[in-house]
């Protein structure tokens, strides 16, 4: 469930476990600091590894998606099933996003905070924050099949690109969709028939703007599934969602383009798609 400071209220009388999902990408030492430099009183800090990505994962792309012992490991951890776990993170963050999206990939419910980490301060006036130390937790065994309601594989995007019914988001900046730029990976492009709608055209004021593709529902809805994606899977989780909180069938490709040119048969489109073209004549 998505909360911010004015609806709050949904929270029961549990007990809170604050899960701190602030981080500097691929880098613990610099989260570390991060997180020291502005502390949240009664959180505990949930890092990049393995807790969002682990080199042994499900797919292929540069952070491959935990398997299920992972994610019950932490859930357990965080207290789930007696405490109400919220997420939080700042600055048009995905981390929190990410962890909101493995949790429900695995069955578990979460809340995320979609509000100021100062706003925080209003949950724990009245209730505890229960302290949660991550260091000496031993990680299950468990590798449960994920929910094919909100996951899509690389063979599933194979399978699906370029059917009529069947729209692709790609939410990396507009000259990596182009093609004029690359930083990270060893090729340039889109996998083709994806439209592009960058990541920063739905953040405001530093969390997700649940109303910023409304102008786009009428074509949004003409899809029987939206599959969203990005470098790597992560950063394309807040447009996850958002399109989930539209009720639009959204699915996120886990491995996302770090993993599709991992496979030298899949072809990738620069410049434009017709698709794409025709919506930002459409929506401008």
């Amino acid at each position: 469930m998505i909360i911010d400071a004015k609806t709050s209220g949904k929270l029961g009388k549990r007990k809170l476990t604050l899960a701190d999902c602030r981080n500097v990408m691929d880098n613990h030492s610099s989260s570390v600091e991060r997180i020291e430099k502005s502390p949240v009183e009664g959180s505990v800090h949930i890092s990049q590894v393995p807790w969002m990505f682990t080199e042994d994962g499900m797919n292929g792309g540069r952070h491959p998606i935990p398997n299920s012992g992972v994610i019950d490991t932490l859930y357990d951890a965080l207290g789930g099933g007696t405490n109400d776990i919220i997420l939080f993170a700042d600055e048009n963050s995905f981390f929190h996003t990410r962890l909101y999206y493995l949790f429900r990939l695995y069955g578990h419910n979460v809340f995320l905070w979609n509000d100021s980490v100062q706003a925080l301060e209003s949950l724990t006036t009245d209730r505890d924050a229960a302290a949660v130390p991550l260091e000496d937790v031993s990680i299950q065994a468990g590798n449960r099949e994920v929910s094919e309601d909100i996951f899509r594989s690389m063979e599933d995007v194979q399978a699906r690109a370029g059917r009529p019914h069947v729209l692709l988001i790609d939410v990396r900046s507009r000259n990596r969709y182009l093609g004029l730029e690359e930083p990270i990976d060893s090729r340039k492009g889109h996998i083709p028939s994806a439209i592009n709608i960058p990541l920063p055209t739905i953040h405001k004021d530093g969390v997700i703007d649940f109303g910023a593709l409304r102008y786009m529902r009428t074509e949004l809805e003409k899809y029987r599934e939206i599959i969203v994606y990005c470098g790597s899977g992560m950063s394309a989780t807040p447009m996850f969602v958002l399109l989930d909180e539209m009720r639009l069938p959204v699915k996120l490709y886990g491995g996302s383009f770090s993993e599709w040119i991992t496979d030298s048969d899949n072809a990738v489109e620069t410049g434009d798609t017709r698709l794409n073209e025709r919506m930002g004549r459409i929506y401008g």
